[in-house]
């Protein structure tokens, strides 16, 4: 592969990175450059009402207090971002909402077969744009009595079809520096999930 086509592909990799490490580190304060991208269409097609700020600034405290009650089963399948509110929930993020939805941004946990006690997610994140998909791929387990889950990614990949075009290895950060989403509350037939990132955004998935 010549160097032109190197740095095409690293661009493409840099931009599909931004949204989820902003999501997962915390980002700055954005002006608003796009509107919510067919979130109506998609609860509507879904058949799902989301709890309002109100109700999930209570579940939130209710998580914190006694626990959400949401269990290791209960997050395995694929899940699809719809929405990130800021770190005061008062609004919607539209820029990085529209962003993971127009990416078709999703997150897959699968059971990770493990030696230990703990009970184990492989855990793959993707983002789609046109034929190319980026997928990150590690590993992740559910901690405290919120509960928290940590995770950490090993592995980026960028694929057309079946085609794996770049991979690139990531070490596995200290215990101490892994990321996190903390568990907010799940929709009683398990359609929805929320959770806040260690950046203080709040995000809300769809079951796929």
């Amino acid at each position: 592969m010549n160097i032109s086509k190197l740095l095409l592909i690293d661009a493409a990799l840099a931009i599909a990175i931004i949204p989820l490490l902003f999501l997962i580190q915390g980002g700055t304060r954005k002006s608003v450059l796009l509107r919510s991208f067919k979130k109506e269409d998609l609860l509507r097609k879904a058949s799902i009402k989301l709890p309002d700020k109100e109700k999930l600034i209570e579940l939130e405290k209710l998580a914190k207090n006694q626990g959400s009650g949401i269990e290791f089963d209960a997050l395995l399948g694929d899940w699809k971002f719809l929405s990130v509110w800021k770190k005061d929930i008062n609004e919607e993020d539209p820029v990085f909402s529209s962003l993971l939805r127009i990416f078709s941004a999703n997150i897959e946990f699968k059971k990770e077969i493990s030696t230990k006690d703990l009970p184990k997610f492989s855990v793959i994140a993707s983002i789609q744009f046109g034929l190319f998909t980026i997928e990150f791929s590690g590993s992740g387990y559910l901690q405290g009595k919120q509960p928290l889950f940590k995770f950490f990614f090993n592995l980026i990949e960028l694929k057309s079809g079946s085609n794996k075009l770049l991979t690139r290895s990531l070490e596995e950060p200290e215990e101490k520096k892994k990321s996190y989403f903390a568990l907010i509350a799940l929709g009683e037939d398990r359609e929805w999930l929320s959770a806040r990132g260690q950046g203080g955004s709040v995000m809300i998935w769809l079951k796929d």
